[in-house]
């Protein structure tokens, strides 16, 4: 999951222009070599969790428990979508996309791709992942999980690969067309996993509460292989395995 805070250039647009694209920066980091996972800590003091946490993910889900409901409100929604040089993100309007864990309300407010999977079941993983952020008003941060398997196509998720930017247009946002429910971006079974961990990017900040469907949902042969044009590989490493509980 993402956790950057992406520092917006105003110079030469307008926030108030919703049509207008808008320009965003983050501070480098990558999945390969002296910028890796294995390095992230030494990057940025403020990075040191990447190496000393405790409780970081991703992680492997070994038999884990799984609940059957998903206590979440979602509706039409409209956003914007960049490739922020580390995957493609839609940062999301504010509006009615709430997720209640443990009593908290979380408001979605952005989505994005890993290839392939960072969390895994019982060792297996998947094409891709899709994260989706939220955060309560207090600032604490909850992400759903929803693994991506190769199919025939790629559903309510078909309009946003369509919607991929220009690898030339890295940090620059631009309204999607389209308004989407984030409904239809989960499987049709609500059953998941639960646990505490991190962000999976820099900072990597503990305490995320994290939900992870069972179920994947299909993307499409095209669709896997238009995002792998413009994103390489962005899958940190399992972090450790849970075991199932007694």
């Amino acid at each position: 999951m993402s956790g950057r805070i992406l520092r917006i250039a105003a110079a030469g647009f307008s926030l108030g222009l919703g049509l207008a694209p808008v320009v965003a920066s983050a501070q480098e980091f990558g999945y390969r070599g002296e910028i890796g996972p294995a390095y992230w800590d030494t990057l940025n003091p403020d990075w040191a969790a990447c190496g000393n946490g405790e409780i970081q993910s991703p992680v492997d889900l070994r038999s884990q428990r799984t609940y059957p409901r998903l206590d979440a409100s979602y509706s039409e929604s409209t956003g914007r979508i960049f490739n922020n040089g580390h995957t493609v993100e839609v940062e999301v309007d504010s509006g009615a996309n709430t997720l209640i864990l443990d009593g908290v309300a979380y408001e979605l407010a952005q989505f994005h791709f890993h290839t392939g999977s960072e969390h895994r079941v019982d060792s297996r993983g998947y094409d891709m992942e899709l994260h989706l952020v939220h955060k309560s008003a207090a600032g604490a941060n909850a992400a759903v999980g929803v693994f991506l398997r190769r199919g025939s196509d790629s559903d309510a998720l078909a309009p946003v690969f369509a919607a991929l930017p220009d690898i030339e247009a890295e940090n620059v946002k631009y309204e999607l067309d389209d308004a989407f429910d984030p409904t239809d971006f989960l499987p049709a079974s609500k059953a998941h996993y639960r646990y505490v961990g991190s962000l999976t990017t820099p900072p990597c900040t503990e305490g995320v509460q994290w939900v992870v469907m069972k179920e994947p949902v299909t993307v499409s042969d095209e669709d896997i292989a238009q995002f792998a044009a413009q994103v390489t590989f962005n899958a940190r490493n399992t972090q450790r395995v849970l075991p199932a509980r007694p």
